[in-house]
């Protein structure tokens, strides 16, 4: 009798779960409108830094959304309000209700690229998102975006500001690597030292005003070698 007790207790505690569920379900899906539910999976955004300089912020470029698309759980949406924030590194979309607009973060390991200002970012698992500069048959070369916050106090007030990195990142035989100097390119290619320093010693032009073709160009004659 008694584990008969315990189980129907289980399942009824299931059936309310469910239900509970199910209804947040429901209201979620009336706040974000029926023809967005497959890009609200995710969280509600809250801005979590005060700013207090003008033009000082944590998002790409600027604070203000971007029409843009992106391919989420393996399904493309076009004409999409879109801004990435860099600190954290996610996206954030502004869905429209009949009454109001709601901004959400989507689940970042279900957003497989995304598109703004024609520029193309993809997810690289533990490396976040990367732009994408060159996609060639044996390697890609990829930037990535990256801002760091510091909080400030000033009086009673506190406020953060931020500063951008940019870093270049080279797949190369399915492997990722930092390339910021020469010396990164003689860590993944040990015994090409010498072709190295020749090829950056004759296009230096390349170098300052083209990097990725730059970068293109060295890792070609590298791999014909």
């Amino acid at each position: 009798m008694r584990k008969l007790l315990s189980i129907l207790v289980l399942v009824s505690c299931h059936f309310i779960s469910f239900a509970q569920n199910q209804s947040l379900f429901e209201k979620f899906d009336q706040a974000v409108g029926q023809n967005n539910t497959q890009l609200s999976y995710g969280v509600v955004y809250k801005e979590r830094y005060r700013k207090k300089i003008k033009n000082n912020h944590n998002f790409y470029k600027d604070e203000s959304f971007k029409k843009g698309s992106l391919i989420y759980k393996d399904q493309v949406f076009d004409n999409v309000n879109i801004k990435y924030e860099l600190v954290d590194d996610f996206i954030v979309i502004n869905l429209k209700n009949q009454d109001q607009l709601i901004s959400i973060i989507p689940e970042k390991s279900l957003v497989n690229l995304f598109v703004i200002d024609n520029l193309r970012f993809v997810n690289c698992g533990s490396r976040g998102f990367l732009q994408e500069l060159l996609i060639q048959d044996l390697f890609a070369v990829y930037k990535k975006h990256k801002k760091f916050s510091k909080e400030n106090r000033d009086a009673d007030y506190r406020y953060h500001t931020f500063r951008k990195e940019e870093s270049f990142i080279l797949k190369y035989k399915d492997e990722y690597y930092p390339i910021d100097s020469k010396r990164d390119f003689n860590k993944i290619f040990p015994q090409n030292k010498k072709d190295i320093s020749k090829f950056y010693k004759s296009n230096r032009y390349l170098l300052k005003n083209n990097y990725t073709n730059f970068v293109a160009k060295l890792i070609t004659s590298l791999s014909q070698e």
